[in-house]
């Protein structure tokens, strides 16, 4: 997509979608951009992080959608300056974030200032990140009810899935939050140019705090549900190994009985009793019915799996 011109009050915005590299160069070029923060801006991929850096601010954000879960997740990248905010989109494949009607609508604070359009921008960013993470906890949810329930075999891709959902949204809420943490001198002082946005800064930073502690609950949660599952694969195993080893032990006695009669000895029980092989053939099939009831009491031929435990 062509650059698009932003003029709105006292500052210049340039909007950049999949940029080729030329046209990245003159955007870059046009606003003096740090050498150092220019590396990170002209690079898809990176992880996201925020920095700032002679009185310059970069944010590189991972665009996560709520509900899905993506191989490579879309980035938007922020610069601001003075009098000039430089945004760059990087899709991915994925459906563009209509910047424009972030900053265009109304609503507090007021876009008047490149500083003010970004921090509309990031938390839209960040209020994604609170919807993934409060989907991540009704899944989570439905996942725990699944494995904990005997009755259900549970979806091993869809726990793996969930894990994958809060690792992206884990490591790009933290990233954030390095962010404010080690660049909390210098954010004051760019603060310092619009007092009004103190408050608003704060609050991004609390709700990446809270967002944070709430993540590692997940993490946890969701450990303790792997280990469940990984627990419950191995059960499951372990019941078929059972079963299987019980229907050999049936086959195995009748072939052992045929086997020795078939020895022609001379001294066998029963080989010169009239009706002797009935008697031998409903003793085997007596001790084989014996056998499958004491495995199927057991369990190991399904019904009573109390000694499972």
């Amino acid at each position: 997509m062509r650059p698009a011109a932003h003029e709105e009050d006292s500052f210049d915005w340039v909007a950049l979608v999949d940029p080729g590299q030329r046209e990245l160069d003159e955007a870059l070029s046009r606003f003096r951009v740090h050498p150092v923060l220019r590396e990170d801006a002209v690079r898809s991929g990176q992880p996201p992080k925020l920095v700032l850096l002679d009185e310059q601010f970069l944010v590189v954000a991972w665009d996560l959608d709520p509900d899905a879960v993506v191989r490579r997740p879309a980035e938007t990248v922020l610069l601001v300056g003075d009098p000039w905010l430089l945004s760059i989109q990087y899709t991915q494949g994925q459906d563009v974030r209509p910047l424009q009607s972030l900053v265009e609508d109304d609503g507090e604070p007021s876009c008047t200032t490149p500083l003010r359009a970004a921090y509309r921008i990031l938390a839209a960013i960040i209020r994604d990140y609170e919807d993934s993470a409060t989907s991540i906890e009704h899944e989570l949810d439905d996942v725990e009810a699944e494995v904990f329930d005997a009755t259900v075999e549970e979806d091993y891709e869809r726990i793996y899935r969930l894990r994958r959902r809060i690792s992206h949204v884990d490591r790009a809420a933290s990233a954030f939050m390095r962010g404010f943490e080690d660049d909390a001198d210098q954010l004051e002082e760019l603060l310092k140019q619009d007092e009004t946005l103190r408050p608003y800064f704060r609050r991004a930073r609390g709700d990446l705090a809270a967002l944070a502690d709430l993540l590692s609950t997940q993490r946890m949660a969701l450990d303790a549900v792997v280990s469940s599952h990984e627990s419950n694969v191995s059960s499951r195993q372990n019941r078929d190994m059972r079963t299987i080893a019980a229907v050999a032990a049936l086959l195995a006695l009748p072939t052992v009985v045929a086997g020795l009669y078939g020895m022609n000895f001379k001294d066998m029980p029963l080989l010169d009793v009239p009706f002797g092989w009935s008697v031998v053939l409903a003793g085997t099939m007596i001790a084989d019915m014996a056998l499958a009831w004491l495995f199927r009491r057991r369990g190991w031929l399904g019904g009573n799996r109390q000694h499972d435990n």
